[in-house]
């Protein structure tokens, strides 16, 4: 239903625009009920389009100062995360080799808060933004969010150190729990929900949608080791494992956060 067939009612019936969903409403049940015209129904998506949830507005901040706190101090950041990101070598050398457990495990969630540059956490907290508002709505927990982005990041490290076990290099960076995101949002945003429910539903794994956009990302990222990164990337090197871990357990974990469905 376009916005300009929403001026068109038939007698009896309310059609209108919530949360993205059409829903229908028999008029005699509410006959008060404003009727919301095109023009209202658009300032009302705009509204939504521009309002960032909280906790993903602390989730990008928070990000921005760890990088402000590493080029000022960065004693105070190895003093606050200890290994200054996930080395793969060094977590298979596992807990005895890392200084105890938590030296071992920690760097799985810690590298999530490092980044090499600006441009590489401008580039984070831009798609944490746009794949985390609708996700954090979702969710309707902050606490859910931020759990379900830190494992999505740490799954993608795991990732990474098991496709490359015995690379010297450091993995740094939120892309693991960033594309995370996109694979908890693949589950339900794109889909055509029918008219009068509730809700998005969740879509399941063998969905064409979930299936199709699942390839994509996965070829995007696979495609890095061919074509190379991209423009804006440099000589940096793009850990596209993470980026893939993240994905995969974000899809498939999705369902353990969402209440809704």
């Amino acid at each position: 239903m376009s916005l300009d067939e929403l001026g068109h009612f038939r007698a009896g019936s309310l059609d209108w625009v919530r949360d993205g969903i059409c829903s229908t409403m028999n008029r005699e049940s509410d006959p008060y009920r404003p009727i919301e015209t095109p023009a209202a129904v658009q300032r009302i998506s705009a509204e939504r389009i521009f309002l960032v949830p909280g906790i993903v507005t602390f989730t990008a901040a928070s990000l921005a100062a760890v990088f402000v706190l590493s080029v000022i101090a960065p004693r105070a950041v190895i003093w606050l995360f200890g290994a200054p990101g996930l080395s793969p070598i060094r977590f298979f050398a596992g807990p005895a080799n890392a200084g105890g457990l938590f030296a071992w495990a920690s760097p799985l969630f810690t590298h999530v808060w490092l980044h090499a540059g600006i441009a590489h956490l401008l580039f984070n907290a831009l798609w944490l933004v746009v794949f985390g508002s609708p996700l954090a709505r979702r969710l309707r927990s902050p606490l859910r969010f931020l759990a379900f982005f830190m494992l999505c990041g740490a799954a993608g490290g795991l990732f990474y150190a098991f496709l490359n076990a015995r690379d010297a290099a450091i993995l740094i960076g939120a892309s693991g729990g960033v594309t995370g995101l996109l694979g908890g949002l693949v589950r339900f945003a794109f889909q055509n929900p029918p008219r009068g429910s509730a809700g998005l539903h969740r879509l399941p794994l063998s969905d064409r949608s979930v299936l199709t956009w699942s390839a994509i990302v996965i070829a995007l990222n696979a495609s890095i080791t061919v074509f190379g990164p991209g423009v804006g990337a440099g000589d940096a090197n793009v850990a596209w494992q993470a980026h893939i871990g993240g994905f995969l357990f974000g899809l498939v974990a999705f369902p353990l956060f969402d209440r809704r469905a």
